[in-house]
């Protein structure tokens, strides 16, 4: 994307901030303005570690995995391996899968209850 591309980019997105009230939708809208911002920064060569994360998109991360570790992916990118990770569990990439929610809470009710877990199920 072109450097007046970017811009016209970021004015629009400030304008929109301005008028929108919706706290959820200005946070959505500062999220994408610094990812613009992270874009036309990359242009000039000034990334932080931060906006070099903002840019890494899930499907590069994966590309990268396939040949390269964790540690090596970070290097290469230029951000610590902390970051990497912290980035990969916003992300939702981490290996270790979390348990869904509603699994540990039929757990937990069929210790308390002293029942089986297939009869907290039914319920």
């Amino acid at each position: 994307m072109d450097r007046k591309l970017l811009k016209e980019k970021q004015i629009q997105l400030i304008f929109q901030l301005e008028q929108e009230e919706n706290r959820f939708i200005r946070k959505r809208l500062i999220e994408e303005l610094e990812y613009f911002e992270a874009l036309g920064d990359r242009e000039k060569g000034l990334l932080t570690a931060e906006q070099k994360l903002l840019i890494l998109t899930p499907n590069e991360y994966r590309e990268h995995k396939k040949t390269k570790s964790d540690v090596e992916i970070s290097k290469l990118i230029g951000v610590s391996r902390s970051s990497l990770a912290e980035w990969k569990r916003k992300n939702g990439l981490n290996r270790k899968k979390q348990r869904p929610v509603q699994q540990e809470m039929i757990e937990v009710l069929a210790f308390h209850l002293d029942k089986w877990m297939t009869y907290i199920e039914k319920i």
